[in-house]
């Protein structure tokens, strides 16, 4: 488990009422690991906020030896644009009046 620094010189507050015996059972995973409760509920929801955001942001992507071995095929032979993406792609360059030869994409110059 990640580990938060005590040095950091500024702090929030966060209180939350929970259940009794929700509380108890985290009281009892905190004493089995040895750590005082707070610093045990703070690592725990800190771990599990950074894998969500993980997730969300798509950072940790993990295939297996044979989706790797497809997706390296599909990035090295493209298949050419369906019907629907080259509709998409019209819709999009007329919403966003963008001509066929410009470089850039539109809210990046």
């Amino acid at each position: 488990m990640s580990r938060i620094s005590a040095s950091d010189s500024e702090k929030g507050r966060i209180t939350a009422r929970v259940p009794l015996k929700v509380q108890e059972t985290i009281q009892r995973a905190a004493d089995l690991t040895g750590i005082p409760l707070n610093a045990y509920i703070i690592q725990v929801v800190h771990q599990a906020a950074l894998e969500v955001i993980d997730r969300f942001d798509m950072k940790r992507i993990v295939f297996s030896e044979q989706d790797s071995e497809w997706f390296i095929e599909q990035m090295a032979k493209p298949r050419p644009p369906n019907a629907r993406l080259r509709q998409a792609a019209t819709a999009y360059n007329e919403d966003y009046h963008v001509s066929p030869d410009s470089p850039t994409v539109p809210g990046t110059t």
